[in-house]
């Protein structure tokens, strides 16, 4: 069961990040432009980030198992359509299409886990979610970068979404006989008006932070945060009017009445706006900045994930040792540290960089982030109710995924508000764009240090008032 369930966390988020290796080769077989192209990057995380909340309430509605089988199944059809796409627009269309998917797939995932593993297995459930989608974050550009090398049949960056064909029909076969049976809850209704309303807030908000910085943040863009800003708060009201009227809502409102929650959802966005920025810095310092190829990028950066699987091997024996937060707060003082740590390797030119040193230095991040990921999502979980799961589970995804674009673009501002000030692909204002964004990952990961701490005071104190709702085994009904 396990193993089927990790499939439908893996494959979502690696096609978040293999993409965007396989760039260089998409605009040139395409003829794209390079606004088409940052379309076919964005538009996936966009629906996502749009439309993530339903597919919890989806997997309310049918059954999470049945929404998971469909889910790969759109999935593994939208991957095929991207792999074939004739031209760029095909392509933008696809990407969209997948990321709908996505939505469908990606939040049963965590639902499942939370409702079918008793509080005793869970944790080891966590890690080895952790691992499936830090993994996939830390070896998307490097298995992209190796597929689009080989270049089996001439297909070049089509690997990039075919690879997910193979892996996607397995899964489907398998999941049917594997996963348990889950009943819907037949009476729920879906709140469509909740769910025009944060679908296009998330759009007035995403769009304009991944496209506004390369499109030089025309008007357009500033009306649309407004919009978003006006939008998101009348959704809120939206919500807590629809509950409190006794109606089914997409995002209950007192899901948010649980401290460890609150206080998680704020740590959880302050460390994923570190992780896909941490690797987009980096794979311009080394590829713009060193002149590496793809490949030897995700050569270098292949460390990373050594250390991320490592330590979520080990996180169980850390947390029968030392308790569930204290690696958890050491790991992420590490991984803050090793950020800082990282200045004085690029004081200079980019070429002058010491490969072995950053090497080292990406390890000891991977082995930290693995140390975090899976613990810290456990702890903002683990005092919910069965029936919490599946809202709980897509605010969680919504919350990763918008921190995830929010710090990109930041840190996209950032990087190259200071590096164009010299020649853009000098690699001295590479160098310095880099430093200008290690201040930023430095900021943003003493943050989520700060909101793990908070978090684990809320939580001590909530346990200390009584049984956490959580701990309860939930039994699953039947199709």
């Amino acid at each position: 069961m396990l193993a089927v369930l990790l499939v439908g966390a893996f494959m979502p988020t690696l096609d978040f990040f293999i993409v965007n290796v396989a760039v260089p080769s998409m605009t040139e077989d395409l003829r794209a432009t390079s606004g088409e192209i940052e379309l076919v990057v964005a538009v996936y995380a966009i629906v996502y980030a749009s439309l993530v909340v339903l597919g919890g309430r989806l997997g309310d509605h049918w059954g999470r198992k049945k929404t998971f089988v469909v889910g790969i199944a759109l999935f593994t059809a939208t991957s095929a359509m991207c792999g074939s796409a004739p031209d760029v627009w095909w392509l933008i269309c696809a990407r969209a299409l997948q990321g709908g998917a996505a939505v469908v797939l990606f939040p049963q995932v965590l639902a499942l886990i939370q409702l079918h593993y008793p509080p005793a297995v869970r944790p080891r459930a966590m890690r080895l979610y952790g691992l499936a989608t830090g993994g996939a974050m830390a070896t998307g550009q490097l298995i992209g970068g190796l597929l689009i090398s080989l270049d089996w049949l001439g297909l070049s960056w089509r690997w990039a979404f075919l690879v997910n064909l193979p892996i996607g029909v397995l899964t489907l076969i398998l999941a049917p006989r594997l996963l348990p049976a889950t009943g819907g809850q037949g009476g729920l209704r879906i709140d469509r008006t909740g769910v025009l309303l944060f679908a296009v807030a998330m759009v007035l908000l995403v769009v304009p932070l991944t496209v506004g910085r390369s499109a030089g943040w025309p008007g357009w863009t500033l009306f649309m945060l407004l919009g978003a800003a006006v939008l998101l708060p009348g959704f809120w009201l939206w919500e807590r009017r629809t509950e409190a009227l006794g109606r089914d809502t997409l995002l209950p409102p007192s899901l948010l009445r649980t401290g460890t929650l609150r206080t998680g959802l704020l740590t959880v966005c302050a460390f994923y706006a570190t992780m896909s920025s941490a690797l987009y810095i980096l794979a311009l310092l080394l590829q713009q900045g060193r002149g590496l190829s793809p490949l030897e990028s995700g050569l270098v950066s292949s460390p990373l994930m050594v250390g991320f699987c490592a330590a979520s091997l080990a996180s169980s024996a850390l947390t029968a040792r030392w308790g569930a937060t204290r690696p958890l707060k050491a790991a992420m003082w590490i991984r803050t540290a090793g950020f800082a740590a990282q200045f004085p390797l690029v004081l200079a030119a980019a070429t002058a960089v010491n490969i072995p040193v950053l090497t080292v230095l990406l390890a000891i991040n991977g082995a930290c982030t693995g140390a975090v990921m899976a613990p810290l999502l456990t702890l903002v979980l683990d005092d919910l109710k069965p029936a919490q799961a599946g809202a709980a589970s897509g605010l969680l995804a919504t919350a990763q995924q918008v921190a995830g674009a929010v710090g990109l673009s930041v840190v996209g501002i950032v990087f190259h508000g200071v590096a164009a000030r010299r020649t853009p692909l000098d690699p001295a204002g590479i160098a310095t764009g880099y430093r200008h964004g290690l201040v930023y990952l430095v900021l943003m990961s003493g943050a989520a240090l700060a909101g793990l701490s908070l978090l684990t005071r809320t939580r001590d104190a909530q346990r200390t008032a009584g049984t956490p709702a959580g701990s309860s085994r939930p039994v699953p009904s039947q199709d």
